[in-house]
């Protein structure tokens, strides 16, 4: 949204002429696209209101919140002469601005509604200046009390990461983070901004129920008090998370619009940006040119930049492949012939209005270059994008039905068509077959790829990465990574977990191929391992088949993310302690010796993994898992 409003608003072009009509089939089309819904309410219901896993939200919780944090500490490293942190230079009436310059300048209708000596005048004064740009650092922002603001905020970061009061812990992240961002915004970037957007989603999200302290006390309470079933984690509301797909999109959309002029055009934005000390983190100018030389960096801008730009496309394929699932087996839901008609009348008029407005967009934006080089005058220009714009959505609808009904023709071999048949025939029959043979896998590469967001999301992590690491861009690339979680679902992050905990298997077992090539060997040893992978050997927890230790034992159950624990009862093992036998020992761990193997396979205690290993320390971090997870 932020991305959108930014292109109409950086648009210096006199509109006046056609701004009523524009208006009014603006409203048009909102009005048509909400009567779609009106007439198809299960559509509606389904989009925004149905409940979904909650581990999705879980994991955006706690990459969102660690890149929040980061960012916020990043602050407080020093800077300038006398080694002040940028926080101090930023935030506090000894750095940039002082309390009543800040006030003055950003604090909204506050710097007429309270004087520092008498107050407000009414004491509702103070709803009206919240309602505009608020701060608490507007009032006062004097060292001391900056930092225990800062602080506050810092700790509610971290409650929140950790799922501790979930609700009100990201209730006061967001208020205290917009009161340090609103005192003073000459510091912004687009990456603060979409950390704000996001942020603000994440207040009507609730994603406590998943990966966090919270739901973890839940389960646990159940557990102890008698459950007869393993507690599963509550599902959620799916709007927040809609809200945050559509947020996401519209940002990339709207910036690749904004990339225009002759660099993005030729490709070689990406070699002036590289070469800029302001943006690049390191000098690479001579890798920089070498790659631009070869034609690498022209490609990905030129990649980078329709990626951005026709990334809705990744939210039409949730939808498309929601509908595809939900069709085979049977739950999605149907509506009357006369609903599912008026329906179309009115998504395909609001696609009218779309295209009017697309005309307009061509008479008034598309630049003159772009008219010679199409020799075609600007009221041709205008007909031709109408034309596209009306007739695009039925043909790609068209070729959709087409690969659909095509997928599903029973698979014909070659050699059943080849055999006994002349040579004419086998002319046309290996068009046939080629046509046989393409379609019906054309549209799982149209479902799986085109608008699959494995796609999507792998070119956008490997693009942010790869520009994290080599340009000084902010916050933008990180908090953009985590918000990718809201696109996943719980049998995807299943699927992740169970492959992290996966090994790799030996070439020739499990349908891994030998490679008999030495060269093979070399260059696809790393895939080789990544691709062919069996289930690790489980642990064996070892409890007493007393009720109490049953229970206790099922505690370890909460924190087992990649199913990597199998429980046997035996009468022999002692009630009141916890007993493991890991792969390939004989001989069972208990205590300090069971924790620390349990903080391998459990990943909430990987903060301790690394730690284990120091001389002397794995008895103590042996015992603190196990006091963490409730056992003896």
């Amino acid at each position: 949204m932020i991305g959108l409003l930014a292109f109409f608003d950086d648009a210096e072009v006199d509109v006046s002429a056609h701004l009523p009509q524009a208006s009014w089939t603006i409203l048009a089309a909102l009005g048509l696209l909400i009567a779609f819904f009106v007439v198809r309410p299960e559509l509606w219901r389904r989009m925004l209101f149905q409940r979904v896993d909650p581990r999705p939200a879980g994991l955006l919780r706690i990459a969102f919140g660690l890149v929040l944090m980061l960012t916020f500490v990043d602050l407080l490293k020093p800077h300038g002469p006398l080694d002040d942190s940028v926080a101090r230079y930023l935030f506090t009436d000894e750095g940039l601005w002082l309390t009543d310059m800040a006030r003055k300048s950003y604090g909204g209708k506050l710097a007429t509604l309270w004087d520092p000596e008498h107050g407000f005048e009414h004491w509702y004064d103070v709803f009206e200046a919240m309602w505009g740009k608020f701060s608490i650092l507007h009032f006062r922002s004097d060292p001391p009390f900056v930092w225990a603001v800062y602080t506050a905020m810092l700790v509610s970061i971290g409650l929140m990461i950790l799922g501790v009061w979930t609700r009100w812990t990201t209730i006061l992240a967001w208020i205290l983070v917009e009161s340090v961002y609103r005192y003073s915004p000459v510091f912004y970037t687009g990456g603060d901004t979409v950390v704000r957007v996001f942020l603000f989603l994440g207040m009507f999200t609730q994603w406590g129920e998943a990966y966090s302290i919270d739901g973890w006390r839940r389960r646990r309470k159940a557990i102890l008090r008698g459950a007869t079933e393993f507690p599963a984690s509550r599902l959620i509301p799916a709007w927040p998370l809609r809200m945050a797909m559509l947020q996401l999109a519209i940002i990339y959309c709207a910036t690749g619009l904004l990339k225009t002029g002759n660099t993005w055009a030729n490709g070689t934005a990406l070699y002036y940006a590289l070469n800029l000390d302001h943006f690049y983190r390191w000098p690479q100018m001579g890798f920089v040119g070498a790659m631009h030389y070869i034609g690498v960096l022209p490609v990905l801008v030129v990649l980078v930049h329709w990626w951005e730009m026709l990334f809705p496309l990744a939210l039409i394929g949730s939808a498309v492949n929601a509908h595809e699932r939900e069709r085979a087996d049977g739950t999605w839901p149907r509506a009357a012939a006369w609903r599912r008609w008026l329906s179309y009348g009115a998504f395909f008029g609001a696609w009218g209005c779309g295209v009017y407005i697309a005309g307009l967009g061509a008479h008034y934006y598309a630049p003159d270059e772009m008219l010679k080089i199409l020799h075609m005058n600007r009221a041709t220009l205008v007909k031709v994008t109408m034309v596209v714009a009306s007739a695009l959505p039925l043909l790609c609808l068209a070729l959709y039905l087409a690969l659909r009904r095509a997928s599903s023709w029973p698979d014909v071999s070659l050699r059943q068509l080849w055999s006994g048949k002349s040579p004419l025939m086998r002319a046309v029959v290996l068009p046939y077959f080629a046509v046989r043979w393409l379609l019906p896998r054309g549209h799982l590469f149209l479902r799986h790829w085109v608008l699959g967001k494995r796609f999507w999301l792998v070119v956008g992590f490997g693009m942010h990465i790869n520009i994290d690491l080599g340009m000084n861009v902010g916050t933008f690339a990180n908090v953009m990574m985590a918000v990718y979680f809201a696109w996943l679902s719980g049998d995807e992050i299943d699927a992740f977990w169970r492959y992290v905990f996966s090994k790799p298997v030996a070439p020739g077992e499990h349908g891994r191929p030998i490679r008999r090539m030495k060269w093979q060997r070399i260059l696809l040893y790393p895939i080789d391992r990544l691709r062919w992978r069996r289930p690790a050997d489980p642990i064996v927890v070892l409890h007493h088949p007393g009720d109490a230790s049953v229970r206790r034992a099922a505690l370890l159950r909460l924190w087992d993310l990649g199913e990597r624990l199998e429980f046997q009862a035996d009468p022999d093992v002692s009630p009141e302690h916890l007993v493991m036998r890991l792969p390939g020992e004989k001989t069972s761990r208990f205590g300090a010796g069971a924790g620390w193997a349990l903080i391998r396979v459990m990943p909430g205690l990987w903060w301790m993994r690394g730690l284990r290993h120091v001389p002397g320390l794995s008895t103590v971090f042996g015992f603190i898992a196990l006091k963490i997870l409730r056992q003896r």
